[in-house]
């Protein structure tokens, strides 16, 4: 005979707040580890990884003690995080993973059709290579920025970037990169990685030639979105915009944490 087992809901617990929490200790040995030690570094990254996506972490991993010790209360959607996180071999942990996805059509709208989770991470490291982009920038003598950046995008997209953005029906002030495809993320990370690798290797004080090896490099990288997709860079689908896509993700977290199911069958703390 088959042994029913009971559902996660049932291990969790009412706070005052009306939000519900797991222990980390519990939910380490569910998903396959041996203690909550092997899995803490799942969470610490899901920990960055919940800051990254602009949430509070206080809502979702509190360090506590429990009956175990030292311990950590997570949300339910901390425990999606982690599954997220978790190594991908375990079984359970790929069983976790689906078993959140199918709890809300929005998170498997977000983290799945949206690439999200890739793209917010990816719009990051965009702006950190940026900012050392405009470093060795300076130290190549470059004065005007805005030509200087200018020049990299004509070299990929073959065209500036107001006209990219008006071409793409985006605003002037909307920002390029959080409307944009994480494959074109990655192609504009090579582009930029690149870029400052290349100055530093010719250590040029021509702000001219340093703008003509951007432009090459977006060249380069023109082509070989071309070749392996069989479009130029500017003709590759818009996305929905990052900010939004936050917006709805904090409507979904407060949702799947709050709104859990089997309410009657929950163990009080």
């Amino acid at each position: 005979m088959k042994v029913k087992t009971k559902p996660f809901e049932y291990y969790g617990f009412n706070e005052k707040s009306g939000q519900y929490f797991w222990w980390a200790s519990w939910y380490a040995k569910l998903l396959g580890y041996k203690s909550l030690i092997t899995l803490m570094p799942a969470i610490i990254k899901s920990e960055e990884v919940c800051v990254d996506l602009g949430l509070r972490l206080k809502d979702n991993f509190i360090h506590d003690e429990s009956v175990y010790g030292n311990d950590i209360k997570l949300s339910k959607f901390a425990c999606f995080l982690i599954a997220l996180q978790a190594d991908q071999r375990k079984p359970m942990v790929k069983k976790g993973k689906l078993f959140f996805l199918n709890q809300m059509e929005e998170l498997n709208y977000l983290f799945k059709e949206q690439d999200f989770l890739d793209r917010i991470l990816n719009r990051k490291e965009l702006k950190r290579l940026h900012n050392s982009l405009m470093k060795m920038a300076r130290k190549s003598s470059v004065r005007d920025f805005s030509y200087f950046m200018n020049e990299g995008y004509i070299g990929l997209y073959n065209r500036p970037l107001s006209d990219l953005k008006e071409f793409r029906n985006l605003k002037a002030s909307d920002d390029l990169y959080d409307n944009i495809s994480n494959m074109e993320m990655t192609a504009n990370l090579f582009r930029l990685t690149m870029t400052v690798e290349r100055l530093k290797l010719i250590n040029s004080k021509e702000s001219s030639r340093t703008a003509k090896e951007f432009w090459k490099i977006g060249q380069d990288v023109r082509s070989m979105i071309k070749e392996n997709t069989g479009q130029y860079p500017e003709n590759l689908p818009k996305k929905e915009n990052l900010k939004l896509l936050q917006k709805r993700l904090q409507k979904a977290q407060y949702q799947l944490n709050h709104e859990v199911k089997q309410l009657s069958q929950m163990t009080t703390r």
